[in-house]
């Protein structure tokens, strides 16, 4: 099964509060998960995904006071293949891009947190559950990364809030492919067998 995430903000290689920065990141990707587990195959595994069901496949984490639903998850045998195009606004080439800092951050945000310490302190804790990824990284057998120098950001002014002067050099816009693979079959994952 293959889909596609979009984010369009800030990507840090090193911020001062690092779990409020990875908690705004994966704010902006609940809601596109939470659409998506509207759909098939994903709404047979809904039903499991509340605090405490019986025989669930999917584990609800109960972190910090906010409960997590990570949707690629050991329990259901699930692996990603994850491709990102991440265009920025430096020059291809420039040494401040840093891609490899940049792609840690986007997969901590991607993931659920392990740990209290990993939330953020502006984290919406009456919302429901919100909907990550991946249960942890190492679900992710294959990643490949293309960088691109953005030429169009004026296109997403919109987005713009109250900002920092340099915050034009941290914006960033991805398209994240993610393909769901299994790594074995079981009659729980059967429908992203398709």
């Amino acid at each position: 099964m293959k889909f596609k995430l979009l984010y369009l903000g800030e990507l840090r290689t090193n911020p001062k509060k690092r779990a409020q920065h990875i908690t705004d990141i994966r704010m902006k990707f609940h809601p596109q998960l939470k659409k998506l587990v509207e759909h098939s195959p994903w709404t047979n595994l809904r039903k499991y995904m509340m605090p405490n069901p019986a025989k669930s496949p999917v584990v609800t984490k109960h972190i910090g006071g906010v409960d997590f639903n990570p949707i690629i998850t050991p329990n259901l045998k699930l692996i990603a293949e994850i491709d990102i195009q991440l265009l920025h606004p430096e020059i291809v080439g420039v040494a401040r891009a840093d891609v490899d800092n940049r792609v840690k951050t986007l997969l901590d945000a991607l993931r659920c947190p392990q740990n209290e310490h990993e939330i953020g302190e502006n984290q919406p804790k009456n919302i429901g559950p919100i909907y990550t990824l991946l249960d942890d990284d190492h679900l992710v057998t294959k990643l490949s990364v293309n960088t691109s120098h953005f030429l169009a950001p004026q296109m997403f002014d919109c987005e713009k809030t109250a900002e920092p002067a340099n915050a034009d050099e941290e914006r960033m816009f991805l398209m994240i492919d993610v393909n769901v693979r299994l790594s074995e079959g079981t009659l729980e994952n059967l429908p992203f067998m398709v």
